[in-house]
């Protein structure tokens, strides 16, 4: 049924899904439980999108957004989905560093949103949790 190039592709794909929930879990999991303090500094980072929410709730909902993203990758459940909100997190991420000036940081952002909207498109591949729960 899949032949070695598609068992190939496939595990790449699990690979990078990995890869990408251990650089997000290792980013948001020390601020998100450092408190109130962490979650602060992130919302002020973010202050330009002026929602106008307090930049402690707007730190914590970014860090809880990257968090479960990364859950949502490492077992492909509403891969998609968290793929468009990751995509859009990074997005806003590397216009802020491109205010600010941070060409490296503004460099991570737009390839990590570049990786999150190749993913969009090739899927979780088979080895996601969801697609062997979904052939049963």
């Amino acid at each position: 049924m899949f032949n070695a190039q598609d068992r190939q592709s496939n595990f790449g794909l699990l690979i990078m899904r990995l890869g990408l929930a251990a650089v997000l879990l290792i980013h948001s999991l020390p601020k998100l439980f450092a408190g109130s303090h962490s979650w602060q500094s992130v919302g002020t980072t973010l202050g330009f999108i002026n929602v106008g929410l307090p930049a402690a709730i707007l730190g914590l909902g970014m860090l809880l957004l990257e968090a479960l993203g990364a859950v949502s990758l490492m077992f492909g459940y509403f891969f998609r989905i968290t793929c468009i909100v990751l995509f859009i997190i990074f997005g806003l991420y590397f216009f802020n560093y491109l205010s600010i000036g941070y060409q490296t940081l503004m460099l991570w952002s737009a390839g990590l949103a570049a990786v999150f909207l190749g993913l969009i498109y090739a899927g979780p591949g088979r080895y996601a949790i969801a697609v062997k729960l979904e052939k049963k």
